[in-house]
């Protein structure tokens, strides 16, 4: 076999060697690297994205998120599955630390500007399962916990008088559909709706933005009103 035969047949072998090995299955810097350069460009074009002023209301925070994501999703949504398929492939911690990271930023968003705090839990948890030594996820999952219900002392904490912003820093916003609202002779009524860990609800009532009656048993649990019928 002449030289330049031997050469191609051992080239041959090694190529064939390394599509027969596939991708490491193990942590590597030089996957990662690549990893964390994109994520530190996501992380620039977030930084720079619009923040809701402090008085915005719901659906102008709503709205201004939404158009951030809207932004963002083309490098974002395939940074993440490149994150992910390298994480399944190689357990690499570090790529368990950003996925736990975005469910976090995810987790937030619902806890912020939807108060859906189920949702935001199950998203909580999820980051701890990909970063089990992760202080801050396991806080969140503390704090979703805690806001699931409202609690008696911090509903004894309203007093007539107090505006939308004081309320809201006490006990938080109820999801969109637990407020009702009306407007009469020019006056916006409404009732922001609290779940109860028994099952019944509390409300408190606004007249034009200030509280002016509350009531901790405003509706009471299933299995009282069924006993009541």
């Amino acid at each position: 076999m002449s030289r330049t035969l031997s050469h191609i047949v051992i080239a041959s072998l090694f190529v064939a060697t390394a599509f027969a090995a596939g991708p490491s299955t193990q942590p590597n810097d030089r996957e990662w690297g690549q990893l964390s350069t994109d994520y530190q460009w996501i992380e620039t074009l977030r930084k720079a994205q619009l923040l809701p002023p402090a008085n915005a209301s719901r659906k102008q925070m709503l709205e201004l998120v939404l158009e951030n994501q809207k932004k963002l999703e083309p490098v974002y949504v395939p940074f993440m599955d490149k994150v992910r398929e390298y994480f399944d492939r190689t357990h690499d911690p570090r790529a368990g630390q950003v996925l736990a990271r975005e469910k976090i930023i995810m987790g937030d968003e619902y806890m912020q500007y939807l108060s859906r705090y189920d949702k935001a839990l199950e998203l909580y948890r999820a980051a701890v399962d990909l970063d089990p030594n992760s202080a801050d996820a396991k806080k969140r999952v503390q704090v979703a916990e805690g806001r699931r219900f409202v609690s008696m002392t911090a509903f004894a904490n309203i007093k007539t008088g107090m505006k939308e912003d004081a309320v809201r820093t006490l006990v938080g916003l109820p999801r969109e559909d637990w407020i009702k609202q009306v407007v009469q002779n020019n006056r916006v009524y409404s009732v922001w709706i609290y779940p109860k860990e028994d099952g019944g609800a509390s409300a408190i009532y606004f007249d034009n933005g200030v509280v002016y009656h509350t009531n901790w048993n405003a509706a009471a649990p299933p299995a009282l009103q069924s006993q009541t019928r």
